[in-house]
């Protein structure tokens, strides 16, 4: 069963009401009114366009590397400054899902690129503190 909206219920009670009781029928078209205005002005808030300019960023920034990087990588970049991981996480979470990049686990470190890019694995060298 799908979720009802309030127009949709406004417009059922309407129509059962019919010409039985006007005034609650005024009542109701106000009300189908007032849903309408408040949906019309939809719209960005400032957060969701700052978001949107970050995204964008995010995009730049791994287009230019051609390659997966780890999300301290990018945010690593000059342009990207007081962002935290947790917002950095949403945002690339918002990109992957809306398709525009992609995401790949590798021994335990999640991999972020444009979408397009092939994953190719890092070199066998060990990091800075492993062993082999």
């Amino acid at each position: 069963m799908t979720n009802m909206t309030y127009a949709q219920a406004l417009a059922i009670a309407i129509t059962a009401i019919g010409d039985t009781n006007t005034e609650a029928v005024e009542r109701l078209n106000a009300l189908t009114a007032q849903l309408a205005k408040r949906s019309s002005k939809g719209g960005m808030t400032k957060t969701q366009k700052v978001n949107e300019t970050l995204k964008g960023i995010i995009l730049e920034i791994l287009a230019e590397a051609e390659e997966f990087m780890s999300m301290a990588d990018i945010m690593a970049d000059e342009r990207l400054t007081d962002l935290s991981p947790q917002k950095m996480g949403a945002l690339l979470g918002q990109l992957i899902k809306a398709d525009k990049a992609q995401r790949h686990v590798y021994k335990k470190r999640t991999l972020y690129a444009v979408k397009g890019v092939e994953f190719v694995a890092p070199d066998a060298e060990p990091a800075d503190g492993e062993t082999e």
